[in-house]
C-alpha cells in the first residue's frame, strides 16, 4: 500500500529536473544584486506538488550566512527561474510555480551531532 504522503516517481523525477535547471540558472548568475554570494547557494531538493504545478525549492547559502536576505532575493526573482524552466521545453502541460524555502536539514544534522557528542549520551552508548 502506497502512502499518500510519499511522492510518486514522476514527482521525484520532475523535481530533480527542476533542481538541475535552477542550479544551472544560479551558476549563470542571472540575478543581479549587491550580494556577491548569490551564486554560492546550494539547492538541496525540490518538492513537487501532486499536479506538478508548484515547486517548493529548498536552498541554503554557503556557510548559512545571510539566509533570510538570500531567500528574499530568490523569491523576488522567481520569475527568472520560471523562465528558465519554460525554456527547457519540459514535457508538461504547465510550468510549475517556483517558491523558495530555507533548508534546515544542515542545522538539524549539526544539532543531532552535538547531541550524540554529549557526555551523558556517550556514557549510555558505551554501556551497550
Amino acid at each position: 500500500m502506497i502512502s499518500n504522503n510519499m511522492p510518486s516517481n514522476r514527482q521525484i523525477r520532475f523535481g530533480e529536473i527542476i533542481r538541475s535547471i535552477i542550479s544551472e540558472t544560479i551558476s549563470k548568475d542571472y540575478i543581479f544584486s549587491e550580494k556577491e554570494s548569490l551564486n554560492t547557494v546550494t539547492v538541496s531538493f525540490v518538492k513537487m506538488s501532486k499536479d506538478l504545478r508548484n515547486a517548493s525549492v529548498y536552498i541554503m547559502p554557503l556557510g548559512g550566512n545571510e539566509k533570510n536576505e538570500v531567500l528574499t532575493i530568490f523569491n523576488e526573482h522567481c520569475y527568472l527561474f520560471q523562465k528558465a524552466i519554460s525554456n527547457a521545453k519540459l514535457k508538461s502541460k504547465f510550468i510549475p510555480k517556483v517558491k523558495f524555502f530555507l533548508d534546515n536539514s544542515f542545522e538539524e544534522a549539526d544539532r543531532i551531532e552535538k547531541l550524540l557528542l554529549n557526555k551523558k549520551v556517550l556514557r549510555d552508548l558505551k554501556d551497550e
